[in-house]
C-alpha cells in the first residue's frame, strides 16, 4: 500500500568549512550503505551535464537527510564520468562516510607527545568506563585535545553518557583507531559513529536500542520480501592467554565459553600478550580483558540477509536503524539480532528499496570463509608487528 515519506534531501558540503553548497534534486539514483561501527558507504548518479556536477569532486562530501534524520555524511572519493547518449554521459559519484576519518587514524603510545617522542611502549587503559576510554582516544588523537598537526578542526565530541562496563587493557602499537574503537564498542555492546550535526562533526557513542518488539519483520506482516538465514561455527571457545615471557616472568591463564548450539571439542585459540609485565598491579583485568574479546570475537555467528519494506508503522532511520536489535521471522520462529548494514537505493522517481544484513559480526559478510582466512592472516600480522616493536631482553 502507497503512502507518504519524509523526501531525502542530498546536500552538497564544503569539507573544510562543512558549509552547505547546493542541494541536488536531479540525480537519477542514490544508494548508501549505513554500516554498524564501520566505515560506510554512498554511490550517486547524476547526468554529467547537472549544473550540480562540478560540485561533485573531492574536497566535498554529501549530507543525506530523511526528512530531519542524517542518514549519512561523508566525503567524496570518487567520481567517475562515462559517455552517454549525445556525449553528456553520466557522473557516478562514489563516497564514503564521516567514520573514515577514523579508519585513517592510527592511535598512538603518547597522543600528546610529538612524532619523535614516542617513547612509551603501549597507551594503556587502566579502569575507565568503556565510552570514557573511547572519547579520550577519539580527543587525543584527531579531537580538541590533539595536537595541532593531527587535529580535525571541526571534530567535536557529544556529551558523556558513561556507557558501558569498566575497561582494562594495553593497545597494540599504532593500530588504527576505528580498530581500537571496534575491539571496545564489541565487548561493551556498544555503538558508535561520526556524523555531521549542525556545523560540526560529532563523535557519539550509544547504547544500541532492542527494537525487537516493535521492529518485526516476516512475510505474514506485509513487511518483507526475501530472507536467507545461515550460521557461522564458533572459531574460540577456549582462549588460552599468555602474558610476559619477555622482561617479566610468563603466565598462562585460560577462559572458557561453551557453545551449547555447538557441542564438541574446544575450539582453542593463542592470545598474545606477553607485551604485558605480569608483574602489574592490573594483570588479572588486562588478561581478562584480552580473554572476553577473543572469545567474543570467536563466538558462532548468524547472518540474516532480508529485504525489508518500510510501512506506515515501520520505516527505516524512524522505527529501527543500525545497531538496533530487530526481529526477523525465519521459518516458523523469529530471529532477534543487531542491524549491522543497511543498502538502500533511491531513485529519481521516489522509489525505494532496502537490504538488510543482521547478525553477522563482519558489515562485510563474515558467512565468507575468505573473511575468516583474512581474519586469521591479521591475526597473525599483528603478533609479528608485536614482536617487531618489543624491546631486547
Amino acid at each position: 500500500m502507497a503512502f507518504d515519506q519524509p523526501r531525502v534531501t542530498v546536500q552538497i558540503r564544503d569539507n573544510s568549512t562543512l558549509d552547505v553548497l547546493a542541494v541536488v534534486s536531479d540525480y537519477t539514483s542514490l544508494t548508501i550503505t549505513p554500516r554498524f561501527n564501520a566505515v560506510g558507504a554512498y554511490v550517486l548518479n547524476i547526468a554529467a551535464d547537472s549544473p550540480k556536477a562540478d560540485l561533485l569532486v573531492p574536497g566535498n562530501g554529501l549530507v543525506i537527510r530523511k526528512g530531519s534524520t542524517v542518514l549519512m555524511s561523508g566525503t567524496i572519493r570518487e567520481p567517475n564520468w562515462q559517455s552517454g547518449d549525445g556525449g553528456k554521459g553520466t557522473l557516478t559519484v562514489n563516497g564514503v562516510d564521516d567514520m573514515t576519518l577514523l579508519a585513517g587514524t592510527t592511535c598512538w603510545p603518547n597522543p600528546v607527545s610529538a612524532p619523535g617522542s614516542q617513547t612509551d611502549p603501549v597507551y594503556k587503559i587502566s579502569g575507565v568506563v568503556a565510552e570514557t576510554a573511547m572519547r579520550t582516544l577519539v580527543n587525543l588523537n584527531i579531537g580538541p585535545g590533539a595536537q595541532a598537526s593531527r587535529k580535525v578542526s571541526n571534530l567535536m565530541l557529544a556529551a558523556n553518557g558513561l556507557h558501558g562496563p569498566s575497561i582494562t587493557k594495553q593497545l597494540t602499537q599504532f593500530d588504527t583507531l576505528l580498530t581500537v574503537l571496534q575491539d571496545i564498542a564489541k565487548t561493551a555492546g556498544l555503538g558508535f559513529r561520526i556524523v555531521q550535526v549542525g556545523g560540526n562533526l560529532q563523535f557519539q557513542v550509544y547504547e544500541p536500542a532492542d527494537r525487537s518488539a516493535s521492529a518485526k519483520f516476516s512475510f505474514g506482516l506485509g513487511n518483507l520480501t526475501d530472507a536467507s538465514y545461515s550460521v557461522t561455527a564458533p572459531t574460540c571457545t577456549k582462549a588460552i592467554v599468555v602474558a610476559g615471557g619477555n622482561t617479566s616472568p610468563r603466565v598462562i591463564t585460560i577462559a572458557t565459553r561453551a557453545d551449547p548450539a555447538f557441542p564438541g571439542p574446544w575450539i582453542e585459540q593463542f592470545v598474545d600478550k606477553t607485551d604485558v609485565d605480569t608483574t602489574a598491579i592490573d594483570l588479572i583485568a588486562q588478561v581478562s580483558q584480552a580473554a572476553d574479546e577473543a572469545l567474543t570475537a570467536g563466538a558462532a555467528q548468524g547472518n540474516l540477509t532480508m529485504t525489508p519494506i518500510d510501512t506506515p508503522r515501520l520505516q527505516f532511520g524512524r522505527d529501527y536503524t543500525v545497531g538496533d536489535q530487530v526481529a526477523c521471522q525465519v521459518r516458523d520462529d523469529f530471529i532477534t539480532d543487531v542491524v549491522r548494514e543497511v543498502g538502500i537505493t533511491f531513485d529519481a522517481q521516489g522509489g525505494y528499496a532496502a537490504k538488510a544484513v543482521i547478525g553477522s559480526s563482519d558489515s562485510t559478510n563474515n558467512q565468507d570463509v575468505l573473511a575468516r582466512q583474512f581474519a586469521y592472516i591479521a591475526r597473525i600480522f599483528t603478533r609479528l608487528r608485536r614482536l617487531e616493536t618489543r624491546k631486547p631482553s
